[in-house]
């Protein structure tokens, strides 16, 4: 049983905190430990810390080896470039087979995500990797909506196949790629739609032989690199695509089997999905901040030199970080987006 932290995302949505700097995975939102901290600290009781790996971009080395002193550096994956989530999962997955007996399982853990529910989702790993390793399915951990959210994708799942100690286990029905609010709302009313989180669990040989059938072209150059780290050149011969598009989606729905669990997860996408985890009274605050008459309110304070004053505000993200502040509607995630890309010319 062994683990792979990816740590490569920049989550834009987020800035100010989250730059591709020091984006969010290595900021700390919900407690004094950082995302990709708590992300392991999730996982180190199950596994020896040998079984734990993680994958990123060669420009995040440094943090990952101040936040993660605990990970040999060994277990250390840096991707030369971004190549998309295909590439760098199969990097990391060769690198982690030329280690490992080829019938091992490898779950696919992610560095920015909140999980409130630590020990349901340890028993749900540890069901995926029983799951997969006996019946060699690709297997995941999914979380049933809360809301209609267009952002995230959807899993339906199909006949149940199995019946684990804690879980029932379906096949999956098919994937659902961001629909639109109306469809989303549709979603909500039955319970055979799940929130896609991502989280998969597969042998490495189940792995690498779905990759070579239906992503032939990263396989090929996976089977290249023999040697890490793979030279940039090498790296560049990869194409930009990610794990879903070049595998996932090609697979017969007979090959994936879905854990349905109770997480308390949330993807922290948007400022939105965070206040929508935080909230227990009618804003959610952190650092020197005071509000009066204010409703549905966000305000982040990371400066501790001054203080935010927030009155007669609602549905409102106020976050400062260093010398930026953002002031907006909580659901203004893309247009957060929009402003990045014309600051940086895209």
């Amino acid at each position: 049983m062994k683990f792979l932290i990816l740590a490569g995302g920049h989550g834009t949505r987020l800035w100010p905190i989250s730059t591709a700097e020091k984006p969010k995975q290595f900021q700390s939102f919900v407690s004094n430990r950082t995302l990709i901290q708590m992300a392991f600290d999730r996982i180190k009781d199950l596994v020896p810390v040998q079984d734990i790996f993680v994958s990123s971009n060669v420009e995040y080395a440094t943090y990952i080896r101040e936040q993660l002193p605990e990970i040999p550096d060994k277990n250390i994956i840096l991707e030369p470039q971004k190549r998309d989530t295909c590439p760098g999962i199969s990097y990391a997955m060769q690198y982690i087979a030329q280690h490992s007996d080829l019938d091992e399982t490898v779950s696919i853990i992610y560095s920015d995500h909140l999980i409130q529910n630590t020990p349901e989702f340890q028993k749900a790993l540890i069901t995926g990797h029983s799951t997969a390793k006996t019946n060699k399915k690709f297997t995941i951990i999914e979380v049933k909506a809360k809301f209609p959210n267009p952002n995230l994708g959807y899993a339906k799942i199909g006949k149940q196949v199995h019946d684990s100690k804690h879980f029932p286990i379906y096949e999956l029905d098919h994937f659902t790629e961001k629909p639109d609010v109306e469809t989303a709302k549709t979603y909500l009313e039955s319970y055979k739609y799940l929130w896609n989180t991502g989280y998969y669990i597969w042998r490495i040989d189940h792995y690498f032989e779905n990759l070579q059938k239906y992503s032939k072209e990263v396989f090929e150059v996976t089977q290249k690199i023999q040697t890490f780290p793979a030279t940039k050149e090498l790296y560049q011969q990869f194409p930009k695509i990610s794990l879903d598009y070049s595998l996932i989606e090609k697979m017969p729905a007979s090959e994936i089997w879905i854990i349905p669990a109770d997480l308390g997860w949330s993807d922290i996408g948007t400022w939105n999905s965070l206040f929508q985890e935080l909230t227990h009274s009618d804003n959610v605050t952190e650092g020197q901040v005071d509000h009066l008459e204010s409703k549905n309110c966000l305000i982040i304070n990371k400066n501790p030199n001054y203080k935010i004053t927030a009155i007669n505000t609602k549905d409102l993200a106020i976050i400062q970080n260093g010398d930026q502040i953002l002031v907006c509607n909580m659901n203004s995630d893309n247009l957060i987006k929009q402003y990045l890309n014309s600051q940086n010319g895209s």
